[in-house]
């Protein structure tokens, strides 16, 4: 079958001007079509997955600046962990030390006015907590047996606290004398970290 332009083009020119018009309007609307389904869209594809990329490499751009500025931070809460941690280490003592920890006890409480009546390492009761290497830890129970006021009891506590042992409140029991209200009978054991 011969394809015949001509012939075509003649009854086009033979319609009237409202059907030439609509016969145009529909060659262009789907020459539009054909652009839009065979060109456009799948641009239009692609163009959307680039800017999902876009999006990703965004979020993730962001993301290492935030890491890169909490590097810092978390170097800062390392350094300050390093000085706690060594200055606990300092605190724990070794075992052998026990008699001039009970000593420094004992000082502490004459120097706050804090009446020892007893003062006894509980070393059958002696706790492994810990060990790390060929460093073992141990958590020594001490109990006191002691007389004074609150305010006396605060600032000897306080000085164990701020001293040079790492010690932990085990026990505790404050009772008041029937003599006088300013002076009460103190019952307490501490567990004094140690290592070995």
């Amino acid at each position: 079958m011969k394809f015949d332009l001509t012939k075509i083009l003649e009854l086009y020119n033979n319609l009237n001007d409202k059907m030439r018009y609509g016969i145009f309007a529909g060659v262009v609307f789907l020459v539009i079509l054909l652009d839009l389904f065979l060109v456009a869209l799948p641009q239009l594809g692609s163009i959307t997955s680039m800017n999902d990329q876009i999006k990703k490499m965004s979020d993730d751009t962001h993301e290492v600046i935030v890491d890169k500025q909490r590097i810092g931070l978390l170097r800062k809460n390392l350094q300050e962990s390093r000085n706690k941690a060594s200055a606990l280490s300092i605190k724990v003592r070794p075992i052998q030390e026990v008699p001039a920890i009970l000593s420094a006890i004992s000082s502490d409480a004459k120097e706050f006015g804090v009446k020892i009546d007893q003062l006894t390492p509980e070393y059958n009761q002696v706790e492994t907590l810990n060990t790390v290497g060929d460093t073992k830890y141990y958590a020594l129970p001490v109990l006191i047996r002691a007389h004074c006021g609150y305010h006396n009891l605060g600032h000897f506590l306080n000085e164990m606290e701020n001293g040079d042992m790492f010690f932990m409140m085990k026990d505790f029991i404050i009772q008041n004398t029937d003599k006088t209200t300013s002076v009460h009978s103190i019952d307490m054991t501490i567990k004094i970290v140690l290592l070995d």
